[in-house]
């Protein structure tokens, strides 16, 4: 079973989305996030609503510490990881959900997304870095193919020194963070975050968590 002790959940229902607290999530089920006993079912559809100043709906679980309040680390506090292991079962028309991402607070952008992208033929994985904070776009840096529904782990690791690796089925790519990322407090966010808020309600982003953990290591002196 997933541990859900250390997460709050955003759900794309009510305006502005709907933001459920830590201690509610481990006993909370909805149509948009089914927790079974081995797996967690997450649904946002385009038509959901919206959190902050996003445009798109999402159904998101964001990292806290035990008693709820929203968990932050700096890029040299430790070595900071989650790892994730899931399928993407739906996408809407726009044919993009996020599944997972480095945010940081009082950033624009997030530093890292999982963009999951399918094409009507193929699908992929698309790792999408913000080389700078006030960067307007964030560029692709690795790519690999996952068919729609083929389960598929991921490792999403920042080192004291600034090393962020990320491996998608044990292989995968190396960035380092630039000094304008310095002073940021980061912090991660696992889901769907459906990057479409067109058509009808039965379209939107589906995906099957069957793992879920983040480590927090404390920097050695």
């Amino acid at each position: 079973m997933i541990d859900l002790s250390t997460w709050n959940l955003t759900l794309p229902i009510q305006t502005p989305a709907l933001t459920v607290a830590t201690a509610q999530v481990r006993t909370y089920n909805t149509p948009y996030f089914q927790v079974g006993a081995d797996r967690i079912v997450m649904w946002a559809p385009v038509t959901g609503s919206h959190s902050g100043s996003s445009d798109f709906p999402r159904t998101e679980l964001r990292e806290t510490t035990g008693d709820g309040k929203a968990r932050n680390w700096l890029y040299n506090s430790g070595t900071n990881t989650m790892v994730g292991a899931l399928s993407v079962n739906q996408v809407p028309s726009a044919g993009r959900v996020v599944v997972a991402q480095i945010h940081a607070k009082d950033a624009v952008a997030p530093l890292l997304k999982m963009v999951y992208r399918y094409t009507g033929k193929a699908g992929f994985i698309d790792l999408e870095y913000r080389v700078k904070p006030a960067d307007a776009k964030s560029p692709v840096i690795y790519t690999v193919p996952m068919a729609l529904n083929q389960s598929f782990s991921y490792q999403i690791q920042m080192a004291q020194s600034g090393k962020l690796n990320v491996l998608i089925n044990g292989v995968g790519v190396q960035a380092t963070l630039d000094p304008a990322w310095y002073g940021y407090n980061f912090y991660f966010k696992a889901g769907v975050y459906t990057l479409d808020n067109v058509g009808y309600a039965n379209e939107g982003g589906k995906v099957t968590y069957t793992k879920l953990q983040t480590t927090h290591l404390p920097a050695s002196k």
